[in-house]
């Protein structure tokens, strides 16, 4: 699966023959009825869903439900489509995959018929089993019949579970004998149940386990020795973890269980620790948590005392718990701190992985450019290779760029070293291969201030072309540089004469802005110049307005340079200097400011229409996401989904 080709090219649309069920917990369910696929949505999801009708693309649909006020947090909207693709609620257009066809099952019993006879039954099968005493097979004939009524207690609960499914209007897929099972036994594909009412699924999630306590407690009271099977598969059946079938009925009562697009992810942001975190602290706030908690202790206490039962020593003797009661509660309170701690140590690791990850990238680059320069290959082809991934000079006809490399001579200058042959009037043009360097400018105000920050592939030089309103750029090394340069003359001819002034604009003067503010921090390069293409400088006298209270955001912003002041009415409340941004939360609420943002001096703004930045973000989701998360800590909430009175925004 194509991630990044899912979420941005490819046209999807609903499949065509759907089911849909009524509201169950919170959720719709839909089934691909062909293909035999579930898919388990909020009300919220099912109308992005819906916006598939017509097929288009991802970044399409997400920009129809950022203007009508129907998005979801954007890792659930990605989750929510790749899990529709997975399941075949979504598709391709013209995509026909393989039906899975249902059997056509002739018996029906209506749930509603046998509800109070199968829990009478369980409860007394139960309680049988628990208060007559098993014992271990003690002959081979009780192991012969201990097996054959598990395997005939299995195959009549699987038997029964179909007839409840078929009563209840679903489907039954792929009923047969599973020869390679422990036991032996017959079995039907019921999974059709997640269509159902929650009193007619708890019904059929008590069928079996209701047949396996009945035969272990008949077999308890006639005949011990064959009841230890038949008991025990009654116990893995009712286990608290790995499917157990009795917590499949705790969440049926829930009022709001997690659709599928919550859980479970597969888009890679919304595994990240901070990801888990949260749904860890959701389920820990979920009642329905707590209750199986409760049951797995109970569930404990419960095959301790069916096991203690086998012994010497009955259980509900004080004798039997004043010598275990103690290693009881231990064994119950080891397991629950030991299921803490390897989930803290889990997440710990992944925490550890991931800033290891970073800081070794951070490590690898400080070394190369302070001690590693040297063992760059700086020979012709190597020289192509690195004007082939400047973003200014890939944009030269390929003769002129191996000219430009075959003319290139190679420098290299120390820490802290200023380069005055970039500056003022340049006479060299070059290329970083290795460094940082720091670019300064006089603003009109006479002040000097740093507005850039340049590295690997880089040019300097002609920053003076790329801006030539501002003039006056001077430069410094911050660490040790390898250059590759060329007289500014000879620069002129190859390359100033075949690079667009716009393109020389954005990729001299923006993109190196745009890759040091935070805002543009975890974008990729491409998203960055394609930022940098799509905006414009505009430049404001004091005082000028920028936005207005009140009128409705059609323009995003970030400040290029200077400063700006955010107010309401005549009171200050802010003041946002170069690298800030503002606007984008009224573009994607699609709502009006609740406060002004007017210059003060030397302000510059990188500014970008409505319509276009939306196309930019629902294009890259790793920008959305990243402008999802910096708007929802400027507001204080999340920014998605709206609520009422969420529609102004600074």
């Amino acid at each position: 699966m194509d991630i990044n080709l899912i979420l941005s090219a490819q046209t999807l649309g609903l499949a065509p023959q759907l089911q849909q069920s009524e509201l169950i917990n919170g959720l719709y369910v839909l089934k691909n009825v062909p293909l035999k696929t579930y898919l388990r949505v909020t009300p919220e999801q099912l109308v992005i869903l819906h916006m598939f009708e017509r097929p288009q693309t991802v970044p399409v649909v997400l920009g129809t439900a950022i203007r009508e006020r129907q998005c979801l947090p954007l890792g659930e909207f990605y989750e929510l489509v790749l899990k529709a693709l997975r399941a075949n609620i979504l598709q391709e257009p013209g995509a026909q995959p393989e039906p899975v066809r249902a059997f056509e099952w002739p018996w029906a019993v209506r749930p509603k018929v046998l509800a109070r006879a199968l829990v009478v039954l369980f409860c007394v099968g139960a309680a049988m089993s628990l208060g007559f005493r098993p014992s271990l097979p003690t002959s081979v004939i009780d192991w012969v019949a201990g097996i054959l009524l598990l395997s005939a207690s299995l195959s009549f609960g699987s038997f029964l579970k179909a007839c409840l499914i078929s009563g209840a209007g679903g489907e039954v897929y792929r009923p047969r004998w599973r020869w390679l099972a422990l036991p032996p036994h017959f079995a039907a594909d019921t999974q059709d149940a997640i269509m159902l009412a929650p009193s007619e699924r708890m019904t059929i999630g008590i069928a079996v386990p209701a047949v396996l306590a009945t035969a272990a407690g008949i077999a308890s009271w006639h005949r011990p020795g064959m009841a230890f099977l038949s008991l025990i598969g009654l116990i893995v059946s009712l286990r608290p973890i790995f499917g157990g079938r009795f917590v499949g009925l705790i969440h049926v009562g829930e009022k709001r269980s997690l659709s599928d697009a919550e859980h479970a992810h597969l888009f890679p942001p919304n595994s990240s620790t901070d990801a888990r975190i949260r749904m860890l602290r959701r389920g820990l706030g979920q009642p329905t948590t707590w209750v199986r908690m409760a049951y797995g202790v109970f569930w404990t206490l419960a095959a301790l005392y069916c096991g203690a039962r086998l012994g010497e020593m009955p259980p509900w003797t004080l004798e039997f718990w004043r010598r275990n009661g103690l290693r009881v509660a231990v064994a119950i309170f080891g397991s629950l701190v030991a299921l803490g701690a390897g989930y803290l140590a889990w997440e710990i690791y992944h925490v550890l992985k991931e800033r290891a990850r970073a800081r070794r990238n951070t490590l690898r680059l400080w070394l190369r450019r302070w001690f590693g320069a040297k063992r760059t290959p700086l020979d012709e082809a190597g020289r192509v290779k690195l004007l082939a991934s400047s973003p200014v000079l890939s944009s030269l006809p390929p003769p002129e760029r191996q000219e430009l490399a075959r003319l290139m001579k190679v420098r290299r200058y120390g820490f802290w070293t200023s380069l005055s042959e970039h500056g003022g009037n340049p006479t060299l043009v070059s290329l970083i291969v290795s460094g940082k360097v720091s670019v300064r400018r006089v603003m009109p105000s006479g002040r000097t201030a740093q507005v850039q920050v340049l590295s690997e592939g880089d040019i300097m030089g002609l920053h003076d072309l790329a801006d030539p309103k501002y003039p006056g750029y001077t430069f410094r090394s911050r660490t040790p540089v390898t250059l590759l340069t060329i007289d500014r003359e000879m620069a002129e001819r190859i390359i100033v004469r075949n690079v667009p002034q716009t393109t020389l604009t954005d990729m001299a003067l923006k993109a190196p802005f745009l890759r040091r503010i935070p805002l543009c921090q975890n974008w990729h390069r491409q998203a960055i110049d394609r930022f940098a293409r799509l905006s414009s400088i505009t430049a404001y006298e004091e005082g000028d307005s920028i936005l207005s209270e009140g009128q409705t955001v059609e323009v995003f912003f970030v400040i290029f340079q200077g400063d700006a002041r955010v107010s309401r009415g005549s009171q200050l409340l802010a003041t946002i200097r170069a690298g800030e941004f503002f606007g984008e939360i009224g573009l994607m609420q699609n709502s009006a400011p609740s406060a002004s943002v007017s210059a003060l001096h030397d302000t510059r703004c990188l500014s970008i229409p409505r319509m276009e930045l939306l196309r930019f973000v629902t294009h890259n989701y790793t920008v959305a996401l990243e402008l999802e998360r910096v708007s929802s800590k400027r507001l204080g909430r999340p920014i998605f989904p709206l609520r009422q009175g969420d529609f102004r925004s600074i």
